[in-house]
């Protein structure tokens, strides 16, 4: 009998879980018979009419425009911190590609002081290889030769007289301006070197040409010519008209 009362209890606790409202006679009938068993067909009814109404809770008014608004603003949150990012990235190359350039501006527009001799041995040596310079015959305008001092800082007061060719050039390294002047003595070689200081005048002489470097407001200047007398006139007049702004 104990063992039939077992599977009783077990089918009946069963039949409770599943439905605790069950109105079949047997199974009022063994709810009765302990208070045990009619204490747990109600905490199945209880727990039963509290699922229900947890599940029968109204949806909060304007729930779904509120959840599309969170979620718009996350979206717009992680978009102004993607381009914080970006734009702190940009900001860090600018500066770093700033610092550069300065550095390597500063370096150009300090003009590079270096050994006299070694630079008037340069010039020479750019007046012999540069020769057709002296077989151009032109009237180069003023305008043209503002542009080109410009480029470097340089501006005239006054005029040089006739310049047959004009041109950029490279000596010892360094950027520089070759003009030939055509004078009453004869054509005068003249190099303004910006970008490279000395110290102190050197000569310039070989078996050709005679010449003088010497220190200028900027950098050096280079004048060379058969004639030592259009040296000294040359080296004055360009004293007198070139103007460096520094």
């Amino acid at each position: 009998m104990c063992g039939v009362s077992k599977v009783d209890d077990l089918e009946f606790r069963k039949s409770a879980t599943i439905d605790p409202d069950n109105q079949d006679p047997e199974f009022l009938k063994k709810k009765q018979q302990s208070q045990y068993n009619h204490r747990f067909v109600n905490d199945q009814q209880t727990f039963n009419q509290e699922l229900l109404e947890t599940l029968t809770i109204p949806t909060p008014e304007n729930l779904t425009d509120r959840i599309i608004l969170t979620q718009q603003l996350l979206q717009h949150k992680q978009q102004r911190l993607k381009k914080r990012q970006r734009l702190w990235r940009n900001w860090l190359t600018g500066s770093v590609a700033a610092a550069i350039i300065i550095t390597f501006s500063v370096h150009l527009l300090t003009p590079a002081t270096i050994n006299a001799a070694q630079l008037a041995q340069s010039v020479i040596n750019h007046v012999h290889d540069d020769t057709h310079a002296l077989n151009v015959r032109m009237d180069v305008p003023k305008s043209s030769i503002d542009t080109m001092l410009a480029s470097y800082g340089g501006k005239l007061k006054g005029p040089i007289g006739q310049v047959s060719f004009l041109g950029h050039c490279i000596v010892g390294g360094h950027t520089g301006i070759h003009m030939v002047l055509n004078t009453p003595q004869g054509l005068v070689t003249v190099i303004l070197l910006p970008n490279q200081s000395i110290n102190q005048p050197s000569l310039l002489t070989d078996s050709q040409y005679s010449g003088i470097l010497y220190p200028s407001e900027k950098g050096s200047i280079a004048i060379i010519a058969e004639h030592k007398k259009s040296i000294e006139d040359t080296r004055q007049n360009i004293n007198q008209n070139l103007n460096w702004i520094i």
